[in-house]
């Protein structure tokens, strides 16, 4: 790439072409057709929920503008061997995506060239082996006759590979967003296992709405104990003891606390998103029983749990392929008819654990619209 070609922007915009991929954030971010801009690297931000590189890009005009590309999580870069250094300051590149709606310097990083032809893309793995069992020696967890939870855990990645092989190999892990099965998406439809709503559960789902609605993950909260173990495939961390269980997620920070030497929850709950749980382990399987949430916990945009929502689960550990099953079914008597439910797998992982530390870059906006 020469220099005359780095001192122009390159501003392709394919009108009604807008690539799928579009932020969690919701519709109209994103979808204003693909663009590919050519320009150097002033700042790169390796945060979550969205990594941002930042670009000063020469336009036809001879006048510099500052661009930024929001690409995956930091913490899923970081999974995938990327760090900060392969961006530095004056770095040329071009990079294509889908053009923001509402920043008229603002894309989706979809791929990145640099100068000397190296292409990567948005969910290209730089580590030769990724959280791969198969690769690794790992150790029976009920090698001591009782079942060792510790260490980290997390969904099989989403991975970038040209050939036809690794694409159906992606699929076939779940090519998604990692979320849990059986459960409904937070969309206008009830979950699976979920046959109505009470008036109290109608009036949750009108109160939220009222508030403001959204997923919470928007505004940089916690969602809740199902969506957050697995969605967009953070790595969990397990720390187990003698007397409990810590589940630390990788999405949003919640903190699980499972205690193994309590039969009954005590009178003097102080609710949380994580609830009280109390645990016993049979086997190679940890049985975990939840109450004490707080109410109008979110479900998805049609179903909300009162303080009144109890969640049974299993987590049974499979000593052939590594893996940690969840399966789960929870009832409330006050909000919804039927039984929320679902199930999820993660695998242990060698990527060590980070704290997701939500920096919400997106409303920073370079240049509107008009």
């Amino acid at each position: 790439m020469n220099k005359s070609l780095f001192a122009s922007a390159v501003l392709a915009l394919v009108l009604g072409a807008a690539p799928a991929a579009i932020a969690h954030h919701g519709p109209g971010q994103f979808r204003g057709g693909e663009v590919t801009v050519t320009g150097v690297v002033t700042n790169i931000r390796f945060v979550n929920p969205h990594a941002y590189i930042y670009m000063d890009v020469v336009g036809e005009d001879g006048e510099t503008e500052a661009w930024r590309f929001e690409m995956q999580a930091g913490s899923l870069l970081r999974r995938a061997g990327w760090d900060e250094s392969m961006f530095p300051e004056g770095t040329e590149i071009t990079i294509t995506g889908a053009a923001g709606t509402r920043e008229r310097t603002a894309a989706l990083y979809s791929t990145g060239v640099f100068a000397d032809g190296t292409e990567l893309g948005r969910s290209t793995q730089r580590r030769e082996v990724v959280d791969d069992v198969s690769a690794m020696e790992v150790e029976s967890r009920l090698a001591s006759g009782t079942l060792d939870l510790n260490g980290t855990w997390a969904a099989p990645q989403r991975y970038f590979d040209p050939t036809e092989a690794a694409r159906r190999a992606n699929a076939a892990a779940g090519g998604g967003m990692g979320a849990p099965t059986g459960r409904g998406g937070g969309g206008g439809g009830l979950p699976n296992g979920v046959s109505g709503l009470t008036e109290a559960g109608e009036a949750a789902v009108e109160r939220y709405a009222a508030a403001g609605g959204g997923n919470p993950r928007h505004r940089c909260e916690a969602v809740n104990i199902f969506h957050d173990w697995t969605f967009d495939r953070h790595v969990n961390e397990i720390i187990q003891t003698e007397d409990t269980i810590v589940m630390k997620m990788g999405l949003m920070d919640i903190v699980r606390t499972i205690h193994l030497d309590m039969d009954e929850h005590p009178a003097n709950i102080v609710p949380s998103k994580g609830g009280h749980s109390i645990g016993r382990l049979d086997g190679a399987t940890l049985h975990v029983d939840t109450i004490g949430f707080t109410g109008d916990g979110y479900l998805s945009a049609s179903l909300l749990h009162s303080d009144q929502f109890h969640v049974t689960e299993t987590f049974t550990y499979n000593p052939e392929d590594h893996s940690l099953t969840r399966v789960y079914s929870a009832v409330d008597p006050v909000n919804f008819t039927g039984t929320y439910s679902g199930e999820d797998v993660v695998y242990i992982s060698n990527t060590p654990f980070e704290d997701y530390a939500c920096v919400e870059l997106m409303d920073d906006f370079i240049e509107p619209i008009e």
